[in-house]
């Protein structure tokens, strides 16, 4: 019976002894399943009216995440509830400085480790000493890692009245959360939204490293979280540009932003609060060239006129553009010899259908832009459906180029026949559709043009784009006003006849590369669907032969089954990511995350941004990537290749090109240790052996 009253005694006094809250320094710790939680003191006991400190202190398992007060792209803040005796108050949290935690596509803001969250209190004036202050907290979190889960718990703290008590154990973690929770440190700063880019300048900087500044605004819909943001170091103070969210459009901006500047200290991780004066700037001296934003660099309106103009020169020579060019070439063999007048009216309408199709162009991308969507040069290829109808185009005018056919009236309103029209209309098309073909290529001085254009207004995009049309259409133009280059050629004679036949294969080919982009864009079915579209057109053409008005209705409804089937083609869930390498290279999949594990771990990093219809692309992969000097280049320097596949449209894709300056593919980057993975060193469109090793090597 002693044993059994013992027994019970003992339990008894052990559940005390846990369930009841300690005295002062750390409460009963709370394991939340992700989390364990205290709360902890900076005082055993304090006096009346003197003030203290306790914190909530967040042990989180690895590489899980809680956070800040704004969690950024998703979450929610950690919140903590009081529950006090009536002549108590508690103060806001003095929050941890926190670090963008990305995932996937989306940026947020949070903590990891072992976060403190201090909250000031100040003891009553009227307490006396031997009073027990009681103070207890419902805290919520959410933690996440690959998943999300709601925590939350409650816990409590007692602290004496009595004689001032530091507590030693507890007092320095947090007095140093204390000291890097940011506060106010006298800088300027100021905020504006300049064509659709968020420009926030600030001077009176605190002493330290600002080369790597981030702002963490306060309020939700200020900045596009998941976008860079891009540092640029004035003589007096500090540039960061990124991109706007939905405030802007709401026209909800305050008077005033406020949130956090990170920077080091002598490689501590520092921040202070600042006030941002809203549609203002502020005047940070001559830009660092050093320092400046990998975007656009020194570029200017008259460099991105002369590139974009050289570049549609260049773009002539391109592969992608052969197959239409060749359609011109055919017409400068027919018209070789007739009158000046003529050679002048054909040569102009072939520059305005140039002209007209970069300026539709530009319309579109200024329409989408509006939109906040992310967009660059061969967007049009990027639609099953677009690539679906090229495909078929292409197809017919090889058939016609044979002789299978010749249009006649039923078909001289396709889009193909257009294309071989004599005069005004068959050089205007010609022009239109050299234009659309031609977006696969990216020629040299092009890409910094065109990724230049893209981020300035309207006016300056179509002027860009209006000297990128100039440039393209500048040859035929010339040959329109110099015949004598043309009177080389033979009159026209049955040599004609050979010739246009034997124009016919680059367009067959042409179409044959199409389907083979949409087999990445929209899979086996996608390809099955264009080829059936294939299969209905040259019935149609079969039918129009046959010269019967039956069967002409028979062809015009064929014709229609044939032009609507790609309308039902949309990319492919399970598309294929694009891998050029063959050799035993260490491939992944890009994304920034990849970038700075494989440095972390010592590896040197190139990243192919790259795209299927970008013929650029598969020329570099053939001439260059898979080349076996390269792939053992790559494997002797430890060098992980990282795809980045714009095949399909691509908003996270889009952004980092971007980021760089450009607007479409190709791009080549290369991370080192050395470098880190703030900034890529950005190599030529065009590739060689010599230009890879050097950038891995330096």
């Amino acid at each position: 019976m002693t044993r059994l009253f013992g027994i019970i005694f003992c339990t008894i006094l052990i559940y005390i002894s846990t369930c009841l809250p300690t005295l002062a320094r750390q409460s009963l710790p709370v394991d939340t399943g992700k989390v364990t939680a205290s709360l902890i003191s900076s005082h055993d006991s304090v006096a009346p009216g003197q003030s203290f400190y306790v914190a909530l202190r967040t042990d989180l398992d690895e590489g899980w995440h809680t956070y800040w007060r704004n969690p950024g792209d998703s979450g929610e803040p950690v919140q903590i509830n009081w529950i006090l005796p009536s002549n108590m108050s508690a103060g806001d949290i003095h929050w941890p400085l926190p670090k963008p935690i990305p995932t996937g596509p989306i940026v947020n803001y949070g903590f990891e480790g072992t976060p403190l969250f201090p909250v000031e209190f100040i003891a009553p004036a009227n307490a006396k000493t031997g009073d027990i202050l009681t103070l207890k907290s419902e805290f919520y979190y959410l933690v996440c890692k690959d998943v999300c889960i709601p925590e939350n718990g409650t816990a409590q703290i007692l602290i004496e009245i009595g004689d001032t008590v530091t507590d030693d154990e507890w007092r320095e973690p947090i007095e140093k959360a204390l000291e890097l929770s940011p506060r106010k440190a006298g800088v300027n700063g100021a905020i504006d939204n300049a064509n659709n880019r968020i420009q926030m300048t600030f001077t009176d900087l605190p002493k330290g490293d600002v080369s790597k500044s981030y702002f963490f605004p306060y309020p939700q819909g200020v900045l596009q979280h998941s976008q860079p943001q891009e540092v640029q170091i004035g003589a007096d103070g500090l540039r960061l540009e990124t991109a706007p969210d939905y405030l802007w459009d709401e026209g909800d901006i305050p008077k005033n932003i406020s949130g956090i500047l990170t920077y080091t200290d002598n490689g501590i991780y520092r921040g202070v609060e600042v006030d941002l004066t809203v549609n203002s700037t502020v005047d940070i001296g001559a830009i660092s060239s050093s320092k400046a934003s990998p975007s656009i660099g020194d570029i200017t309106v008259w460099s991105a006129l002369i590139g974009a103009f050289l570049g549609g020169i260049i773009l002539n020579i391109m592969p992608c553009v052969f197959p239409i060019l060749s359609l011109k070439a055919l017409s400068l063999a027919k018209t070789a010899h007739n009158d000046r007048s003529a050679n002048r009216k054909s040569a102009w309408a072939y520059t305005i259908g140039v002209l007209t199709t970069f300026i539709l162009i530009a319309i579109i991308l200024v329409i989408i832009k509006s939109t906040g969507a992310q967009i660059g040069w061969g967007f049009q290829l990027q639609s099953p459906k677009i690539v679906g109808w090229l495909a078929i185009l292409l197809f017919v005018i090889g058939l016609n180029l044979l002789g299978v056919f010749e249009f006649g009236a039923g078909l001289q309103n396709t889009g193909a026949s257009l294309t071989k029209k004599d005069g005004f209309a068959g050089s205007f098309f010609t022009g239109a559709l050299a234009v659309i073909v031609a977006t696969p290529c990216t020629a040299p001085f092009m890409a910094t043009a065109i990724g230049y254009a893209l981020a300035q207004p309207a006016l300056i995009m179509f002027i860009v784009f209006i000297a990128l049309g100039f440039g393209f259409a500048l040859p035929f133009l010339i040959l329109g006003y110099m015949p004598a280059l043309l009177t080389i050629l033979p009159k026209p004679g049955p040599w004609m006849v050979r010739f246009k036949e034997c124009l016919a294969f680059p367009m067959f080919a042409a179409a044959i590369w199409l389907v083979w982009v949409l087999s990445f864009q929209a899979g086996a079915n996608g390809v099955a669907i264009i080829l059936t579209s294939t299969m209905f057109m040259a019935f149609a053409i079969w039918l129009f032969k046959a010269h019967a008005k039956w069967t002409k209705i028979l062809a015009g409804l064929a014709i229609c089954i044939a032009l609507s089937l790609p309308v039902t083609l949309s990319p492919s869930a399970a598309t294929p990511s694009l891998d050029p390498v063959t050799a035993q290279t260490d491939t992944q999949i890009w994304s920034q995350e990849a970038v700075a594990q494989n440095l972390a771990q010592g590896r040197s990093v190139f990243v192919d941004f790259t795209a299927a219809w970008c013929v650029t692309c598969k020329v570099n992969e053939r001439l260059v990537l898979n080349t076996k000097a390269v792939q053992t280049l790559f494997s002797e320097t430890q060098t992980t290749i990282l795809i980045a596949d714009w095949t399909n449209k691509n908003d996270v894709i889009a952004s980092e090109l971007q980021r760089y300056g450009r607007a479409g593919v190709p791009l080549y980057l290369v991370f080192t240790p050395k470098t880190g993975a703030e900034k890529g060193i950005v190599l030529p469109q065009t590739l060689s052996y010599d230009v890879i090793k050097e950038a891995l090597e330096n």
